[in-house]
């Protein structure tokens, strides 16, 4: 089902404040600058209950701190408890602060409490920010229809954070892991024919998709009638000229490009070896 989030830059800049809110949904959030505080005291929403985050980074590791706020006698709600973390000497690494609450100030302690221990076992179990709660936030005492409700609150927070780039809740992908790339050794074949009284010496390396019989490698003229026909045909063909083969041609086995080499069926994984006598068999 779509959904229209209606965003509004506070001070006309995409850095600066910022409120975002889902048409026909009370659930409002705000990003607020850590700089921008001072500006934002005659924002009555802010002035309410709601849960907020302090985000940022420090020796390297983006950090998160998740707390709850409700409306003080003094008429201080979240703001006043974001003053008072900007005159916290114990929390520097925040530069921007995430705040949730509602438009009509429908959540109360019991709700904010629920609220501010699933946010902050979410953002432990993503795992893309370290949470520096000192301990896990009591949950509170909710009804199930009360914790059906604020599921519903929780999932439209994960919608717009995400919308507007906090990916707080999202654990990170593994990035794909490399594929593997052949293997640039160099195998050897060499091995006497007596009918022709010498030795047949080849190279080949490995690919992503077979064995490629490297050019320059001795191609015996002799065949044996194990060969099948297509196989005969390819040794005499032009890819051949004086037993030598001179252009790289590729095989989906190594018995396969040992047998061409050779004129004979063998097997490749004990024909073929490394520059110091590892039988590729070895290898695999």
């Amino acid at each position: 089902m779509s959904k229209a989030i209606s965003l509004f830059l506070m001070d006309d800049t995409a850095d600066g404040r910022l409120k975002c809110k889902i048409h026909s949904r009370s659930g409002i959030i705000f990003r607020i600058p850590r700089k921008d505080l001072n500006v934002s005291k005659d924002r009555d929403e802010l002035n309410r209950d709601g849960v907020y985050f302090l985000l940022g980074e420090e020796d390297g590791r983006e950090k998160i701190y998740i707390g709850q706020a409700s409306n003080r006698k003094n008429g201080k709600g979240i703001l006043g408890r974001l003053n008072e973390h900007d005159r916290n000497a114990e929390k520097t690494f925040w530069t921007e602060a995430i705040v949730f609450t509602t438009t009509d100030n429908s959540f109360g302690p019991t709700e904010i409490s629920w609220l501010e221990n699933k946010f902050c076992n979410m953002a432990l179990k993503a795992a893309r920010y370290e949470v520096t709660n000192g301990n896990e936030p009591p949950p509170g005492n909710v009804s199930e229809e009360k914790e059906s409700e604020l599921e519903e609150q929780v999932e439209f927070a994960k919608l717009i954070l995400s919308a507007i780039g906090y990916k707080i809740f999202e654990p990170k992908k593994n990035p794909p892991k490399p594929k593997a790339e052949p293997s640039e050794e160099i195998f050897y074949l060499s091995r006497f024919v007596k009918r022709l009284g010498r030795k047949i010496n080849a190279q080949m390396k490995r690919t992503p998709t077979g064995y490629k019989v490297l050019a320059g490698s001795d191609v015996s003229p002799l065949d044996t009638d194990q060969l099948s026909t297509p196989m005969k045909k390819l040794r005499h063909s032009e890819k051949v000229a004086n037993e030598k083969l001179i252009e790289d041609l590729e095989f989906n086995s190594p018995s396969t490009a040992a047998s061409f080499v050779l004129g004979m069926s063998v097997d490749g994984n004990k024909q073929w070896k490394t520059k110091d006598g590892t039988e590729l068999k070895n290898l695999r």
